[in-house]
């Protein structure tokens, strides 16, 4: 099976572009896209020589920006109100629902996202699609099922695994079924009876174990991880990085600078769970604690110096796939990070971490994956959700 055909080349412009580094935006800027990848990425008076002369796309009072990055999503969910009945019950099911829902991401503005937990391939299989051309949505780097305890968090969406073999053979069976990085669940959740998210879930020779095997194999490993003492556990194994970390202290930020791991705060799940008007009242009792931690603990992480990335736990109660990211980083923004920090964690920030750097950044030889948004994204976070046109390797998707 080969892939789409490479597009035509085209110039876009725009008042501003804003590359995804942190870096100060660049005025009455122009992309040349060729070859599915940016050919120039700078001011309007610098394009090459003859790239005048090609088709141009002129969007006025618009920003561009690298296509945003979810670092933390669920495809074969659909932000229903129970998230255990919502995930489908055959493969069949599950995989159609995931194409959906990667349209719907795409269709938003999100060229990329890492799928943390399906009970089998689903989003492996869902990403090749992508990648062949045959389904429209982001890329997919997906974990293939989460790595959890028995009687632990989201049994239903993971590998229920214990002891420290077989944490090992847990890494080398998702692997084998194409998976990209690993999720192992450090803790427990709010959307499962039993242990508590503040308590860890694994000993430390089982987390040390499960990290140690997945870098050997190249694969990087996402902990979810609520509470204090999981996070601690988490870091100290070598994760790359915490999803969720509402509970954090003195000594988890610590961790995090000594293994620089990203942090994924996942605003929206709680937000979600906790507005969702059908959500069940033991989930909304889990969750609130967590939700009223969350932005004090993210505050202080970022103002150490943690690096954030934007993810959206998409798939879980109330919480839908499409705008999640661009809402993400707007949150983001409310909790302590300013606006081109927020950007660059939705985008460059997030990317790297996934190990596709070049699809999370606007510069000379990357992936042409672009974002052009209503507005001065610059300065105002909010117009990460008015999405004027997506492209896609230098095709236009939206």
């Amino acid at each position: 099976m080969t892939g789409p055909e490479t597009p035509d080349p085209v110039v876009l412009r725009a008042p501003r572009l804003v590359d995804g580094t942190g870096a100060e935006p660049v005025p009455d800027a122009a992309l040349f896209v060729e070859g599915g990848r940016i050919a120039y990425a700078g001011p309007a008076a610098g394009l090459p020589e003859g790239a005048g002369q090609l088709p141009a796309l002129d969007f006025p009072g618009a920003t561009l920006l690298p296509g945003l990055v979810d670092a933390h999503v669920h495809l074969v969910a659909s932000g229903g109100p129970d998230l255990a009945a919502d995930v489908p019950g055959s493969e069949a099911e599950r995989t159609l629902t995931a194409v959906a829902n990667a349209r719907r991401q795409l269709e938003h503005g999100v060229t990329l996202v890492r799928d943390l937990g399906a009970p089998g391939a689903e989003a492996v299989l869902v990403g090749r699609a992508v990648e062949a051309g045959t389904v429209a949505g982001p890329r997919v780097v997906a974990s293939g099922p989460a790595v959890t305890m028995t009687g632990g968090h989201i049994p239903y969406l993971g590998r229920v695994t214990d002891g420290v073999d077989n944490m090992r053979a847990a890494v080398r069976a998702n692997l084998a079924m194409g998976a990209r990085c690993i999720k192992v669940v450090a803790t427990g959740g709010v959307l499962t009876q039993g242990v508590d998210p503040r308590e860890p879930a694994y000993t430390q020779p089982e987390l040390d174990a499960l990290v140690d095997e997945a870098h050997r194999l190249g694969l990087t490993v996402a902990a979810h991880a609520i509470g204090e003492g999981g996070v601690a556990s988490a870091l100290r194994a070598g994760v790359d990085s915490i999803e969720h970390g509402m509970f954090l202290d003195e000594a988890a930020i610590e961790l995090f600078l000594a293994t620089g791991a990203r942090l994924s705060a996942t605003f929206l799940a709680p937000h979600g769970i906790l507005g969702g008007p059908s959500v069940p009242e033991w989930i909304k009792a889990r969750a609130r604690p967590a939700a009223e931690a969350q932005a004090r603990s993210f505050r202080a992480a970022v103002a150490a110096g943690v690096p954030a990335v934007a993810g959206t736990d998409a798939g879980t109660p109330d919480n839908p796939h499409g705008g999640g990211a661009a809402r993400e980083a707007a949150f983001m923004v409310d909790a302590g990070l300013d606006t081109l920090a927020a950007v660059r964690a939705a985008t460059g920030e997030a990317a790297d971490l996934l190990g596709v750097a070049d699809r999370g950044v606007l510069r000379q030889g990357a992936a042409a994956d672009v974002l052009v948004a209503d507005g001065d994204a610059a300065t105002d976070i909010t117009a990460l959700q008015r999405p004027l046109a997506v492209f896609q390797d230098g095709r236009r998707v939206v």
